[in-house]
């Protein structure tokens, strides 16, 4: 078993895996995600409002990668609207979603320091991130996507939080057992819930949103009780 430390009560881990979207880097409000969406039906020839509702209504079959690639996503999307988009509205939509999707895995700025410390001081990194097809895809050539040590998308491996084998398959790949990790997510998808039905400590930690705004998160754990983390590099064994 892992040995307590002071400050957060917390053992010393030896791991921790992580939530990506409202951790690590911003969710933001449905209203922010609107302009691109719109940009991408004009593209396609679609109407740009029944586009986004369609877009909306497909996130659980986009998080567990049930339409596919980006490029088979969009193209059956516009499809259901009775859009035949050519190849090149396409993949000209698709720049519009990498290109949004980029700057937002770029907005990690606040947190890498944290990522360095807690790598710095020997744990081991996991991201369990609910995502759709784009995030994989952009994440070999992300900042992020250097600070850890391994991801499990959603898309990937065709499960979502709370999901225990999303948790279990992180753990496999860092070589570490629960009760010697820590979960920390913005609660989002039961996520917290979630890890500590699998035996990891979890802990919440929301990104430092840049202005406050409606809750993003979908079905979150309202009710836990414990206190949030003020910065990630609290689970250092010192406390930070």
């Amino acid at each position: 078993m892992a040995r307590r430390d002071r400050g957060l009560g917390a053992p010393t881990f030896e791991g921790v895996l992580l939530d990506l979207y409202g951790t690590l880097i911003p969710a933001g409000p449905r209203a922010s995600r609107a302009p691109h969406l719109h940009a991408m039906a004009r593209r396609l020839g679609a109407d740009p409002i029944r586009f986004e509702s369609a877009w909306v209504a497909k996130t659980p079959d986009r998080m567990v990668g049930r339409l596919g690639s980006l490029e088979s996503t969009i193209r059956a999307i516009a499809l259901e609207q009775g859009i035949e988009p050519t190849p090149e509205a396409v993949e000209s939509a698709v720049e519009i979603r990498l290109a949004f999707s980029r700057e937002t895995l770029e907005r990690c700025e606040p947190t890498l320091p944290d990522l360095a410390a807690l790598r710095a001081a020997g744990l081991r990194l996991a991201v369990v991130s609910d995502t759709s097809a784009e995030t994989p895809q952009l994440w070999p050539t992300s900042r992020l996507g250097s600070c850890v040590d391994t991801a499990v998308f959603s898309c990937d491996v065709g499960v979502c939080k709370p999901d225990p084998r999303m948790y279990r398959l992180a753990l496999e790949r860092i070589g570490l057992p629960p009760e010697r990790c820590a979960f920390v997510g913005d609660g989002g998808s039961r996520e917290l819930t979630g890890a500590t039905a699998v035996g990891l400590r979890a802990f919440l930690f929301r990104y430092p949103e840049a202005a406050p705004g409606p809750d993003a998160r979908y079905d979150p754990d309202l009710a836990w009780g414990e206190p949030p983390l003020g910065a990630l590099r609290q689970l250092l064994p010192s406390g930070g």
